[in-house]
């Protein structure tokens, strides 16, 4: 298993968004099969936050029973892992040290890396939003069978949506952003069909400067 990241394609874009690919061997048809067995908790129940933040649309599992979303899963936790997302990160933002005064090394020792594997219901809209601040980044990695605007996240100018760039949506394809004041984005479900994901997060702990 392992995962890359295009740091050329989106240069453009203000926001610096990398484009992510997680090599998982596991093909789309199995990955959903894994994911339909689950069971799914709203949002927020286990964090013990407002779960009707999404009117029951949004649900996930942060621990699943599956042996193949395990091992997804330890692979996201793991410190090498953790280590890739960082290093592409400073290595796409030259101004991520002033952000967080912190060196990647620094970064290392005072971070956490999670997973979260996502069911969004047809309907889900997340709103426009920045991420709150201990997040230093977040990203999604979708498990959708192809390309669909209509299960799709996008990134914009201010919370007006100017200048959207959409992220597109492949088997195992997604993002990572680096978390910033004006980092607005929004995602949605506007089919009939369950939208399936995992929501990365590289958080900050703070324990050891």
């Amino acid at each position: 298993m392992n995962i890359t990241f295009d740091m050329t394609h989106d240069q453009q874009y203000p926001h610096k968004i990398l484009r992510v690919k997680l090599n998982t061997g596991v093909p789309q048809s199995i990955m959903v099969s894994e994911l339909e067995k689950e069971d799914w908790i709203p949002y927020g129940v286990e964090t013990k936050i407002n779960h009707d933040l999404w009117g029951g649309y949004r649900h996930k599992v942060h621990q699943p029973k599956s042996a193949v979303l395990q091992e997804i899963s330890r692979f996201i936790h793991a410190d090498e892992t953790r280590k890739q997302v960082i290093d592409a990160l400073y290595a796409q933002k030259s101004e991520f040290h002033s952000m967080w005064g912190m060196f990647p090394d620094v970064m290392l020792k005072n971070t956490d890396m999670h997973a979260e594997f996502t069911r969004d219901q047809p309907g889900f809209e997340n709103g426009v939003h920045c991420d709150y601040r201990l997040l230093v980044a977040t990203g999604v990695v979708y498990f959708t069978a192809e390309d669909n605007p209509n299960l799709s996240s996008a990134f914009y100018d201010n919370p007006q949506r100017d200048n959207p760039y959409r992220i597109t949506t492949e088997y195992s394809t997604g993002w990572v952003h680096a978390n910033d004041w004006n980092t607005w984005h929004d995602g949605w479900n506007r089919t009939d069909q369950v939208r399936y994901s995992m929501l990365l997060g590289l958080t900050l702990r703070l324990i050891d400067f």
